[in-house]
């Protein structure tokens, strides 16, 4: 489509035309991501070239250089009957002789024949009718800031918890929370934050850097929780016994 638009304001045999996106954009009636991704392929293909770069507020040159020297038909003309007069062809084309006409002579550039019927027509085919082009896909719909795998089964930890925060950290602080997740590990750091989200209301996830900073690595592989001593007794300390029967006797017997 972007060359259908130069073609159309080209009206003058170097095929020359200044363009600038806002004009590409009322001529498609497309977007300028979609514009400056259209114009990007047609110069990627060389059917279109910048002749001279945007200065300023003047738009860029664009030619079309297999359209370069095609004369377009007069009115009155029918179809691949007519074609260009032998005084506007370029070096190298070779004048139809005799009677020859319409699809035995035309535009394609040098040394080059255009083919017979209703096939045949400008630029050799080389550019697409507007029927037969299509725009450029669209980009995918933006989702957020996408999670480091290695984050992951953090996100998904503190979310089962309960703890909905949003996950809007920059590149340096997801280098950081990878860090944290080998020193001190998932489960620690999941375990503080649901402690830290029970108490108060928190819609961010760089909450709780700087208290995941804070809390001790994971211990030593083959480290083990210390025994519990029993407890110590004062000297001289008895335990309680009940005295006999006879303790509690009167003097009378009973």
């Amino acid at each position: 489509m972007v060359l259908l638009a130069v073609a159309d304001k080209a009206t003058g045999p170097d095929c020359r035309v200044r363009m600038g996106t806002t004009e590409f954009r009322a001529r498609l009636n497309a977007s300028r991501s979609v514009v400056q991704h259209a114009v990007d392929k047609a110069l990627e293909s060389g059917e279109l070239v910048e002749v001279e770069a945007a200065v300023g507020s003047r738009p860029a040159m664009y030619e079309l250089p297999f359209a370069v020297g095609y004369t377009r038909p007069s009115p009155g003309t029918t179809g691949p009957e007519s074609g260009p007069v032998a005084d506007q062809q370029g070096p190298g084309i070779r004048a139809p002789s005799g009677n020859a006409r319409g699809p035995e002579s035309g535009p394609g550039g040098p040394g080059i024949r255009a083919s017979r019927g209703p096939d045949s027509g400008p630029l050799n085919q080389t550019t697409p009718t507007r029927s037969e082009s299509k725009q450029a896909p669209q980009a995918p719909p933006d989702t957020g800031t996408p999670i480091p795998p290695n984050a992951r089964p953090l996100v998904d930890a503190l979310t089962a918890a309960g703890v909905i925060v949003r996950w809007n950290l920059t590149t340096p602080e997801w280098f950081v929370l990878e860090a944290l997740i080998k020193k001190t590990g998932i489960e620690a750091l999941a375990a503080f934050a649901a402690k830290q989200a029970g108490s108060r209301e928190i819609s961010y996830a760089r909450y709780f850097l700087p208290g995941w900073k804070e809390l001790p690595p994971l211990p030593s592989p083959g480290s083990k929780p210390p025994t519990t001593p029993p407890p110590r007794r004062a000297p001289g300390y008895q335990p309680f016994q009940c005295p006999p029967e006879e303790a509690y006797e009167n003097d009378l017997g009973f």
